[in-house]
């Protein structure tokens, strides 16, 4: 499986590729992560809604879980072939936090911000 880099970012060769399972679907996860909810011209429901979450005290456990719940459903709904094996969110500093997904394939961690 490849998955041509959502920026659109050239390489020497072209347009970036990720190959490979984890990649590919790592590739997938970033490009829904920086896309907000409601900014794809047909698909208002696709796209990322850690924005909803933006005052929120996120350094708080109950926050955390919520975030979490929130998330795995909405992957489940936009990116069906991530088969989620499960999640974590944790705040890191006042602006960004670390997003951990677990697949059949491995591990994916993402920095995300708030």
């Amino acid at each position: 499986m490849k998955e041509i880099d959502h920026l659109m970012t050239l390489e020497s060769n072209g347009l970036k590729e990720y190959g490979g399972e984890l990649q590919s679907k790592a590739a997938q996860l970033r490009e829904w992560l920086d896309t907000p909810v409601g900014s794809v011209y047909g698909l208002p429901g696709w796209g990322c809604i850690l924005n909803q979450f933006k005052h929120e005290p996120t350094n708080q456990a109950h926050v955390q879980v919520t975030i979490e719940c929130q998330l795995l459903q909405k992957l489940a709904e936009d990116l069906p072939n991530l088969k989620i094996t499960g999640i974590g969110y944790i705040e890191r500093d006042f602006d960004w936090a670390q997003l951990t997904i677990k697949l059949p394939e491995g591990t994916i961690n993402e920095q995300v911000s708030k």
